[in-house]
């Protein structure tokens, strides 16, 4: 499900914004994030260090649906320079277990892990 252009996008030395949508009771809210900062499983989860993140995790809670849009300007889209990833799942946080211990000897700030899981990918730039 994770092609290598989104790979491409998520490895690219040249950094891009991750956004992460989550629905609470007052509405959509938006965090943002790295590229870098997102680590790929060998099972295709997207694991994101968390460092603040509180009002995602408390809707995810109560909603585990999700969408991410991933982008980076320097990587060959569809039609242009620049491309773009929206992807729609399940979200969870973590904060033990191996892919937290994993995650925390990297982004050593980390109070938690996000994980998501895909549902879909869909290339939109």
């Amino acid at each position: 499900m994770l092609n290598g252009k989104l790979m491409e996008v998520l490895t690219h030395p040249s950094d891009g914004m991750v956004a992460i949508v989550s629905q609470g009771a007052d509405g959509a809210h938006v965090v943002n994030s790295w590229n870098s900062y997102v680590n790929v499983t060998e099972d295709e989860r997207l694991l994101i260090p968390v460092g603040g993140m509180n009002k995602t995790q408390k809707n995810v809670e109560q909603d585990d649906k999700v969408k991410v849009t991933i982008g980076n300007r320097k990587v060959q889209g569809l039609r242009y320079q620049g491309t773009g990833f929206l992807i729609k799942g399940t979200a969870k946080f973590l904060q033990t277990g191996p892919d937290f211990d994993f995650m925390k000897e990297k982004f050593a700030w980390a109070r938690a892990v996000l994980e998501i899981t895909p549902a879909s990918v869909e290339q939109t730039l």
